[in-house]
């Protein structure tokens, strides 16, 4: 009896897990159907794909002759409309070099003018300076003669003076001599006013001429500028021989723009030189072609082995999808058979894999129907055993792959601080090299900057920079002993409170589980504080006793 109801219990336990597996199948076969949904969609998709594959393929092609039809077209017009502007520029510089050179010409005749009449007057000055200079010469001589006459005159006059009383005779001559002698004074200063009058009148003339000098050569340097940068304006334009280059090149994509040529330029076309460019164009034009042509077909044929790789796919997922339904009906068909017969009820999943769904069902050759109910549920038993099987192979795989990862993790944190260690060293060593190099000394403090590129000027620098003047700073060394010395020199207690400080500090929900037990604690504490406050004032009233049991009637009932 009592392995009667062990085993009912079993069969309602497995009966229970049956159910869930069949809803479970259920869903999947729900899912299976919408798969199938999916995959008429994906085939509708796959012909849209198709038709808008080709007629991408036709536009591009349409396109890309439009293109080459615009490009070569523009490339023409902005050809001639270069021609036309060289022309024009060309045309304008022949205009102006001739104007150039009529103004320079006019200006070299005015300058030879300039020049000569300057050369005259300056002889013609120069003429009138020597005469006034002469004149100059001959005032001063005469002055100087009528000078020594005055002084013999006054010598005579003095004599005469001396011998007046000698004789009265000499008293008309001295009033000759005198007179004679005013008239000669005031001579010799109407010569002294000329011959100031004539020093001021040269040298404003020979100031005019310096500042007319200075005219004329400003005026000189100002017309040779003007010739130098016309001559250099009119190297810049372009010659007739480019010009007649850029017709020929012009006429020549005219011919392979349009793949036409007329008679006349034709004739000029195929002359020499001018035929072996029309070749290489036109082979140039072809290679180019050929080469946009074979991308065009690397193209399609990319497209045409994703489309068949579509539809291979579409084809496996049509065949899977008649599988499975194949399944589900017979599924279907057991579970309903299982239903209407309680002594197969282990039936409902025989010769079933999750794993192998369709492998074994293309070789099963007993129908499930004719088989008998031992055969049923041993069965059923070896598929739940398979499924644990393959649960636990599964399980052990995944242990397998964690363990291998957390290998691969400690390995690679292993290497990440052997590289960090790598690094800070290597970068010790260039710190070195550099203060060798520079002849400088070797400065471990955070305070020494290099102005170079070379000095740790980037970001990866400047980490390891960090990294390698922390190591090395002997403060933080120090700081560090001093802290592991004080740890250990703690006792036991002290220990434990600091590390569970540590770890309460550390951890948010420990923050949070302190917080809300203190602030419980505090309420608990008021709360008891409050109720005994109230008890002992129950006491020093009359009736207390009834009061205090009516109050711990209540405290039981909240606390209950």
């Amino acid at each position: 009896m009592a392995d009667q109801d062990q085993k009912l219990s079993e069969l309602e336990t497995e009966n229970r897990k049956m159910k869930l597996e069949l809803e479970e199948y259920r869903a999947e076969a729900a899912h299976l159907k919408n798969q199938q949904a999916t995959i008429r969609r994906l085939e509708e998709r796959n012909r849209q794909l198709e038709q808008q594959m080709e007629e991408k393929v036709r536009e591009m092609v349409e396109m890309k002759q439009r293109s080459m039809a615009e490009d070569s077209q523009k490339t023409l017009e902005a050809l001639k409309d270069r021609e036309r502007s060289l022309q024009d520029q060309l045309r304008q510089a022949t205009e102006s070099v001739k104007n150039m050179q009529k103004l320079h010409e006019s200006a070299q005749s005015q300058l030879f003018e300039l020049r000569t009449q300057s050369e005259e007057d300056r002889a013609a000055k120069e003429a009138e300076v020597s005469l006034l200079m002469d004149e100059v010469e001959r005032a001063q001589a005469r002055l100087v003669s009528l000078e020594r006459e005055k002084g013999d005159l006054r010598s005579q006059l003095q004599t005469t003076n001396e011998d007046a009383s000698k004789s009265s005779d000499y008293l008309e001559s001295s009033d000759i001599l005198e007179s004679s002698l005013n008239a000669k004074e005031k001579i010799i200063s109407e010569l002294n006013a000329e011959l100031r009058n004539i020093e001021s009148t040269l040298s404003s003339e020979r100031e005019m001429h310096v500042n007319e000098l200075k005219k004329l050569t400003a005026s000189l340097t100002e017309k040779e500028s003007a010739l130098m940068e016309l001559k250099k304006e009119l190297q810049e334009r372009p010659t007739q021989k480019t010009v007649d280059d850029l017709k020929k090149k012009v006429q020549i994509l005219q011919a392979v723009g349009y793949n036409s040529i007329e008679a006349e330029d034709w004739e000029l076309a195929t002359n020499g030189e001018e035929m072996s460019k029309l070749e290489a164009l036109l082979l140039d034009k072809n290679r180019k072609m050929e080469h946009e042509l074979t991308q065009l077909k690397v193209k399609i044929s990319e497209k045409t082995s994703l489309l068949e790789e579509a539809e291979k796919r579409i084809a496996e997922l049509t065949s899977k999808v008649e599988e499975q339904q194949k399944l589900i009906l017979k599924l279907e068909d057991d579970i309903l058979k299982g239903y209407s017969s309680t002594d197969r009820r282990a039936s409902l999943l025989n010769d079933w894999d999750l794993q192998e769904i369709g492998s074994s069902e293309a070789s099963e050759g007993t129908d499930p129907r004719h088989a008998s109910p031992d055969q049923d549920q041993n069965s059923m038993l070896k598929v739940i055993c398979n499924q644990r099987d393959r649960f636990r192979a599964r399980l052990r795989e995944t242990e397998e792959e964690l363990r291998k990862l957390k290998e691969k993790y400690a390995m690679l944190t292993v290497e990440l601080e052997k590289t960090k260690a790598d690094n800070v060293q290597l970068y010790g060593k260039i710190r070195y090299v550099q203060d060798y190099s520079h002849d400088k000394i070797v400065s471990r403090g955070p305070k020494k900057y290099a102005e170079d590129i070379e000095s740790g000027s980037s970001d990866v620098e400047a980490k390891y920079k960090k990294m390698y003047e922390d190591d090395i700073n002997p403060f933080a060394a120090f700081s560090k002993k001093e802290k592991d010395q004080r740890y250990k020199e703690l006792g036991l207690r002290d220990k434990i409170t600091l590390s569970s400080g540590r770890f309460l500090l550390g951890n948010k929900y420990a923050r949070t589980f302190i917080f809300f037990y203190s602030i419980g604690l505090h309420l608990l504490v008021f709360t008891l504080l409050y109720r005994m406050s109230a008890l002992s004032y129950l006491h020093t009233t009359p009736g207390h006793d009834e009061i205090i049991l009516d109050a711990g009637n209540q405290t039981l009932s909240h606390m209950l």
